[in-house]
């Protein structure tokens, strides 16, 4: 049988394009809107990103938060629960739609709305906002690179969280707990207590790679 490399190239292509997900952790979350913050469409968020040391390569960040006296677009509680949360992508993988979530049992000052756990807490509903800049409760601070709002492989976001709201005792975001958030992961003092939920994007490179192999397929037929 003869070989043909265009095809091959095509299905290599769409095979790599369909592994990148493979060993993801999907999960099944529910963003609504409310009047509180950004204007935002209620929208379905695919996977949980977290600690490099504890969530799959696919969906890991490495992290790291201090306290912030920053301004924000909403008034301070007083309480020291202000956070510069810093992260990088290590996961290889092109984001959007980066939204913090907060477990149940802590509550966000600077929320566009909430998200709810489809799979694992139906009907229970916690504070999250889309990490972005513009607009009401801004708080994306910084990217390292294309200011586009999209999270690329290596690139580093700086955002606010303010009043989060787990007390005089505030603890910083910590994203330690894959596969559970919003109401399906209660607030508990030796565990993670907040989650950012995104929707991943196909690599650009895998794009191309499928444009130019089905344009090549499409003029050897012709």
């Amino acid at each position: 049988m003869q070989c043909n490399p265009l095809k091959n190239l095509f299905v290599a292509t769409v095979l790599a394009s369909l592994s990148s997900s493979t060993f993801a952790n999907p999960i099944v979350g529910h963003f609504i809107d409310d009047s509180r913050g950004q204007a935002l469409p209620d929208q379905m968020l695919t996977n949980e990103l977290g600690d490099a040391t504890m969530f799959t390569i696919s969906d890991a960040l490495v992290y790291h938060d201090h306290r912030d006296s920053g301004p924000m677009a909403v008034p301070d509680d007083g309480i020291g629960n202000d956070w510069t949360v810093h992260i990088e992508n290590v996961s290889g993988r092109w984001w959007r739609s980066l939204f913090f979530v907060a477990d149940l049992g802590a509550t966000i000052g600077n929320a566009d709305g909430t998200v709810e756990d489809m799979a694992g807490a139906i009907g229970v509903m916690t504070d999250a906002f889309q990490i972005h800049t513009g607009g009401v409760n801004s708080s994306l601070i910084s990217e390292s690179m294309t200011a586009d709002g999209l999270l690329e492989p290596g690139e580093e976001w700086e955002f606010r969280v303010s009043n989060f709201g787990t007390g005089a005792n505030s603890r910083p975001p910590q994203l330690t707990t894959p596969g559970v958030f919003a109401g399906s992961s209660p607030l508990d003092p030796f565990a993670g207590n907040s989650s950012i939920l995104a929707t991943p994007l196909p690599e650009p490179s895998s794009i191309l790679l499928l444009m130019i192999a089905g344009v090549a397929l499409l003029a050897r037929r012709r």
